[in-house]
């Protein structure tokens, strides 16, 4: 087994920080050199595709600074990042994962979906396989000594947060609009449970399938549910719980013609943070900002000055400010490539237990990245953002920050 010194961990603070590019090409993984070959399920294209292109580019400057590194070391180790796109479809997910288990990749960065990472757990589990997740936040998905990691935390928290927020600013009464999947169920669920905890009603909501073109049907009865809650609780009491994907960005523009969804408030998730086709979206943006649009993305620990360098670069190359499930990728490589160096990757048992070592004392641009029982992120805070428009021009805004041992914060 080959072993590196975890004084090298520490040392990573010194990697300069230069530009590079992930090569995609077909490399023999099980060669004679010390070359690392680490694979990346990312969704390049559908739904999730502003989360994939902020990941794909947080790995391209992780890789190069990681090489760069091991350079000045006078080590001739290189890491290279195999990328497949998942399309966003849990299925085509499934597909990719094969295709790198053929080239004998066995430690896998991804998926970022909790329905894609849902679908391919099975094989990953009998390929020994394991995965490294930097996005997926399913609470179902939290489960001990599998063969799925994730450096966010599951949704038990974000759920918290929204409901603090919503009973914060004195709603009493919410209707969850979400995809029905293993994400969309399990965060307004989580919601649900804490908002009603904290006295307010959660009225019945509307589930969508993911895979759905036309989302009119929906919207129009969605409208209806509105204007009966907000004749009963008032206008300035009602709001709606948006759990989804990219498809926010139709949601939002259809409901701009329904006059009950414009009165209430709308608070959204993780799945729409950041989300840079919404603020493209002239019609999305200002329905966005008419309803006072409140979407929570899992925040860093603390930010330190790598994390707004590490920022800096990636937004750099994608032209916007990056959701933080970029500095969790870049955080990621640089612990696979260690894990990866600690263990037999042909043994599974080997790298999970070098992935809870390294972990456990490792300091990335997200923080620290300790791990539960569960295999997820144990240190949480949550980034709230908004929309707001300046000379024509849409974008996100930070709005508040809800710690884990602090609470809600405005900004």
């Amino acid at each position: 087994m080959r072993k590196t010194n975890y004084i090298i961990i520490s040392m990573l603070l010194l990697a300069t920080f230069l530009s590079g590019c992930v090569d995609q090409t077909e490399v023999d993984v099980n060669s004679e050199s010390e070359d690392i070959t680490i694979g990346a399920l990312l969704p390049l294209t559908g739904d999730l595709s502003s989360i994939g292109e902020s990941s794909q580019a947080a790995l391209e400057i992780s890789r190069t600074d990681i090489n760069d590194y091991y350079s000045e070391l006078g080590s001739e180790t290189k890491v290279e990042v195999i990328v497949k796109d998942t399309e966003s479809n849990p299925e085509k997910a499934l597909e990719q994962l094969k295709e790198l288990d053929e080239m004998g990749i066995k430690i896998v960065i991804g998926p970022q979906a909790s329905n894609e990472a849902e679908t391919v757990l099975e094989y990953a589990t009998e390929n020994g396989i394991v995965l490294l997740s930097t996005a997926s936040t399913a609470p179902a998905l939290a489960i001990p000594e599998d063969n799925l990691f994730r450096l966010v935390p599951d949704d038990t928290e974000q759920g918290m947060g929204i409901a603090t927020l919503m009973h914060e600013e004195n709603i009493s009464a919410v209707i969850p609009v979400y995809r029905n999947d293993v994400w969309g169920l399990g965060l307004s669920e989580e919601v649900k449970n804490s908002f009603e905890s904290l006295g307010g009603t959660v009225l019945e909501g509307i589930a969508y399938e993911s895979n759905d073109e036309d989302l009119s049907a929906e919207v129009e009865s969605l409208n209806e549910k509105v204007a009966t809650a907000t004749s009963e609780y008032g206008e300035e009491s009602v709001a709606v719980l948006l759990c989804s994907y990219g498809e926010a960005t139709e949601i939002f523009a259809l409901a701009q013609d329904q006059p009950a969804l414009s009165a209430v408030n709308w608070y959204g998730s993780d799945g729409i943070a950041l989300n840079k086709e919404l603020v493209n979206n002239d019609d999305s943006a200002s329905f966005a900002i008419a309803t006072n649009l409140k979407a929570p993305i899992y925040g860093s620990d603390e930010k330190n000055s790598r994390y707004e360098e590490v920022g800096t670069r990636i937004e750099e190359q994608i032209g916007r400010v990056p959701d933080t499930y970029a500095y969790a990728t870049y955080d990621a490589l640089w612990i696979l490539t260690f894990v990866d160096l600690d263990s037999t990757p042909e043994n599974e048992n080997s790298v999970k237990l070098a992935m809870n070592t390294l972990t456990e004392s490792y300091y990335g641009v997200t923080g620290w990245t300790e791990l539960n029982k569960d295999g997820d992120r144990e240190h949480w805070n949550y980034d709230i953002w908004t929309v707001t428009e300046e000379d024509g021009t849409y974008q996100w805004k930070l709005a508040a920050r809800y710690f884990c041992h602090d609470g809600l914060v405005f900004e």
